[in-house]
């Protein structure tokens, strides 16, 4: 038999506390005036409490009026480094949410305004460290500690999620073969830059927590991105375990299992190491390599890292605009909280795609560090390493590239 007592939700905490804080005081008078005066203090009390749909134990000021009285008393710069946007384009990113139908739905407690909302969201995104704590970002924001904020960041990301596909998509072959023209010089017929990246946990995964280990010695969500030569992002695909190793994550994905719906003609994606060789992903000759002589594997492989490295750059400026990447603040306790993370990431993709148009785009100092994570014997040869299609295809751009 189930003898556990039911669990007390914090608004009965609360009434609990305002009424023997009372009945401590009383015990401390000795005049029947004092006496009513508690008591009526304590009748408004638990009048605002009962009223409220949920209580807040630990009171947290609030500041409904935070969008009038404080965002617009702050300089250029701070607002920037507050909000990792410009006015201008919290001004725009507004416009792009503010009718969304998550913030006009009925709902028995009255929303916070949809640009204070916002705020507290991008807040978030750009915040690591101690800055992410909830408690400090309700202090910021004059908002509940409980699940106002969860609740506010889910609305927010469902805005953002529906604009994933004018967003991020891939290009058309038209866009595609203007992506040739325009970087034919550099290395031909490619597309894209791919990589795969890590989203470090700040704490281990309740279940499973072997699974989220990564090479890294870190717990970890995976991630794989594409972007173009203007650092656009153009394909994301999120939510693996940290365990497993980029040239799966490409296994599985559309980029291989369709990857006639994505390239035509000679057009390939160029990867590091970590990638098995393909006609649609082009590598950099390895040490051990016979093909070719030294001398050329090394040009190629130079010119080839040369703009590979656009990738690095893009994934720098995402995590250096949005530092809850470089370590998310998220217990992953089920399917649900490792599913909010994936949401996470793939919103600061969005977002970084909006702030990419020329009239947005505001560049962050970011480190570019380098993951030449080589394949391991299993994976090379589920794909196929040694194509000798692929071969003949690098074979054929390295010819392209140093002028034969």
């Amino acid at each position: 038999m189930n003898t556990k007592m039911p669990r007390t939700s914090e608004k009965q905490k609360i009434i609990n506390f305002l009424i023997e804080q009372a009945a401590f005081d009383i015990l401390l008078q000795d005049d029947e005036a004092s006496f009513w005066e508690i008591m009526e203090n304590l009748n408004e009390e638990l009048i605002i409490t009962l009223s409220n749909y949920r209580g807040s134990f630990q009171q947290v000021p609030k500041s409904l009026e935070w969008r009038t009285t404080i965002l617009p008393q702050l300089d250029e710069y701070r607002f920037q480094q507050m909000l990792r946007v410009t006015r201008d384009q919290f001004t725009f990113i507004l416009s792009l949410i503010r009718n969304n139908i998550e913030f006009n739905k009925s709902h028995s407690v009255r929303q916070y305004s949809v640009d204070h909302q916002l705020a507290i969201v991008l807040f978030r995104l750009g915040s690591s460290g101690e800055n992410a704590a909830i408690r400090k970002i309700a202090s910021v924001f004059g908002v509940g500690d409980g699940e106002t904020i969860y609740k506010i960041t889910k609305r927010v990301f469902q805005a953002f999620l529906e604009l994933k596909s004018k967003y991020i998509y891939w290009p058309d072959a038209a866009e595609r073969q203007e992506i040739v023209k325009n970087t034919y010089n550099e290395m031909p017929h490619c597309i894209g830059y791919i990589d795969g990246t890590e989203l470090k946990l700040a704490e281990a995964p309740v279940k499973n927590h072997t699974t989220y280990f990564s090479k890294s010695r870190i717990y970890s969500i995976k991630a794989q991105v594409v972007c173009d030569h203007q650092l656009k992002i153009r394909h994301v695909v999120v939510g693996h375990y940290g365990s497993v190793h980029d040239a799966r994550m490409f296994r599985t994905s559309t980029l291989c299992t369709e990857e006639d719906n994505f390239f035509s003609f000679d057009q390939w994606l160029a990867g590091d190491s970590a990638y098995p060789l393909l006609k649609t992903i082009i590598t950099p000759y390895r040490s051990n390599s016979q093909q070719l002589d030294y001398a050329r594997r090394k040009a190629f492989n130079l010119r080839h890292s040369r703009f590979r490295v656009r990738i690095e750059h893009c994934f720098g400026l995402l995590k250096e605009r949005f530092g809850s990447l470089k370590e998310l603040r998220v217990r992953i306790q089920d399917e649900k909280s490792h599913n909010f993370c994936s949401t996470w990431f793939l919103v600061c993709c969005i977002l970084h795609n909006i702030l990419r148009t020329p009239s947005h785009d505001v560049d962050y100092m970011y480190n570019v560090l380098e993951d030449d994570e080589e394949l391991d014997e299993l994976t090379m040869n589920e794909i196929g390493q040694n194509s000798s299609q692929a071969e003949s295809k690098r074979s054929y751009l390295c010819a392209l590239m140093l002028g034969d």
